[in-house]
């Protein structure tokens, strides 16, 4: 992604408004670079710059970073009103005082995205489906593999799923035969249940552990994608 990617034209449909006006926020606040290389920020430089192009919806990770710079205010956040389990993504909103101006920004930014990301979606099912077709478990996805058994080791229980687990011990189940990857949301979830067997792991080395393992699933998800897109007869890239 260039360093000044193309200005959206907010004439072209809600994608590109939404990506024009969120460039327009940003006028004057801190930079994607200064964003991209903040130790709090787990979003690449170029997936900030590519949702500031409006060519395709951003994930709600990369739209939420932006905004907790350009809407919200990190310096006047509470840690400790963190609630990063239940609502990783948009958790820093809650962590702002009840009055804060940028609260009610980035509520509203937020539903617009929520809505955004629902016209897109809801576009893309009058799209025929794909040719479903047969790959082989990715590199990619197998280090995502051996990342959830690390942590689950690190429990010493690993042979309990049910116990860790409970009702999630079948997916988990999947997620290591390499049957399925799972969201960012689960993979929070998952990291907060297995870290509560390990005693020794700190705030921090939680935290840690949750964004390795949701790097670690969105890189096997696009490698199934790029995969299943070589099988098809596509590009490579």
């Amino acid at each position: 992604m260039p360093a000044h990617p193309r200005i959206p034209n907010p004439q072209e449909g809600e994608l590109q408004l939404f990506a024009y006006d969120l460039r327009e926020l940003g006028e004057g606040k801190v930079s994607v670079p200064w964003i991209a290389e903040h130790e709090e920020t787990s979003v690449s430089k170029a997936a900030l710059y590519a949702a500031l192009s409006g060519t395709r919806l951003p994930k709600r990770e990369t739209v939420s970073t932006l905004l907790r710079w350009w809407a919200g205010d990190p310096a006047s956040e509470d840690p400790d009103l963190d609630d990063y389990y239940i609502e990783p993504v948009w958790s820093w909103i809650d962590r702002l005082p009840r009055d804060h101006e940028g609260r009610r920004l980035a509520d509203h930014w937020r539903t617009r995205y929520q809505r955004l990301s629902r016209d897109v979606v809801g576009e893309r099912g009058f799209r025929p489906r794909a040719e479903r077709v047969a790959i082989a478990v990715p590199p990619e996805q197998q280090r995502f593999i051996r990342e959830l058994n690390d942590l689950l080791g690190k429990t010493r229980l690993e042979d309990e799923l049910w116990l860790l687990l409970g009702n999630l011990s079948s997916r988990v189940e999947r997620y290591l035969a390499g049957k399925s990857i799972p969201t960012d949301q689960t993979c929070w979830m998952l990291a907060d249940r297995l870290a509560s067997f390990v005693p020794d792991l700190d705030r921090s080395d939680r935290l840690d552990a949750a964004r390795r393992l949701i790097l670690a699933a969105e890189v096997a998800r696009a490698a199934r994608v790029r995969d299943r897109r070589i099988a098809r007869g596509g590009r490579t890239a």
